[in-house]
């Protein structure tokens, strides 16, 4: 318990309870089996009723309910907060890819400055998935894709899926996350991997792993400090700051010329009820 409390409280933005599991993992805390996950949701599940454990979050369940404000005026004046213009206006098309969802929350608030789009594959993508990027990137022609996934036999091939899928949206593709190199230098323990899978024996020869002993590495193995450092260090080489800074000033400009726009129609008695 106190170890995943340090965990939890290791994270800006929140954490899940599958990144608790495989930080606990990757330490040796755990072992990697779904009783154990089960367990663990009980385990902490009862904690934070009891208020003796941080919240957690839940990326896929939200409590779904239709916007509405006060009146009119109410509206506006929280659109102002909304506006932004595209910071990578300028800039040399560049997407970071996730491989699964629970690094996504993460990711997008550490490229909201820069405003890169973050891809989410979830696995073995939809063809509609891929259908969408390929038209995105039609109107801003050829990226580059940065891609960050744990080390294992099926993420290796969710990657070459994806880039086969869509490989006229790239100009340039680059694994950032992991690979073996990286889970040497970082001494990230394994955790079990998936019994059954075909793709395993293939990847043990390539890698010099024992057969009959499937293993994998996460990508939530890493310290978050490291992995921000490591998301920030890989999109800095497509980013022109004295472009981007030309653009925050524009979008600020607007921003407050809309602010003194709605300071006149509040003044003028816009949105107030009508008796």
């Amino acid at each position: 318990m106190a170890r995943a409390r340090e965990i939890v409280e290791g994270y800006d933005g929140g954490v899940t309870l599958r990144q608790v599991m495989y930080r606990l993992v990757s330490e040796g805390v755990l072992p990697h089996t779904p009783s154990m996950y089960r367990h663990l949701s009980s385990h902490l599940a009862k904690a934070r009723r009891e208020e003796r454990f941080p919240d957690l979050i839940d990326t896929l369940r939200e409590v779904h309910v239709p916007s509405a404000w006060p009146d009119a005026t109410a509206f506006l004046r929280e659109a102002v907060g909304w506006f932004g213009l595209d910071r990578t206006e300028g800039q040399r098309p560049v997407y970071v890819a996730a491989e699964k969802d629970t690094l996504r929350q993460m990711f997008t608030a550490w490229l909201a400055e820069f405003g890169i789009p973050v891809l989410v594959v979830r696995g073995f993508a939809s063809q509609s998935y891929a259908d969408v990027v390929r038209r995105r990137t039609d109107r801003q022609g050829s990226a580059t894709l940065l891609w960050f996934g744990d080390f294992d036999a099926s993420g290796a091939e969710i990657e070459r899926d994806w880039v086969r899928r869509t490989a006229d949206c790239w100009s340039e593709v680059r694994r950032v996350l992991l690979t073996h190199d990286q889970v040497q230098r970082y001494g990230l323990p394994p955790a079990e991997g998936k019994h059954g899978d075909p793709r395993w024996p293939a990847f043990a020869r390539r890698h010099g792993f024992d057969p009959a002993r499937p293993v994998q590495w996460e990508v939530e193995a890493l310290e978050p400090a490291e992995l921000h450092r490591l998301v920030l260090a890989a999109v800095d080489p497509y980013i022109d700051r004295a472009v981007l800074d030309r653009q925050v000033a524009r979008e600020e400009e607007q921003r407050r010329a809309l602010a003194a726009f709605l300071d006149g129609w509040g003044a003028a008695g816009g949105g107030a009820p009508r008796s």
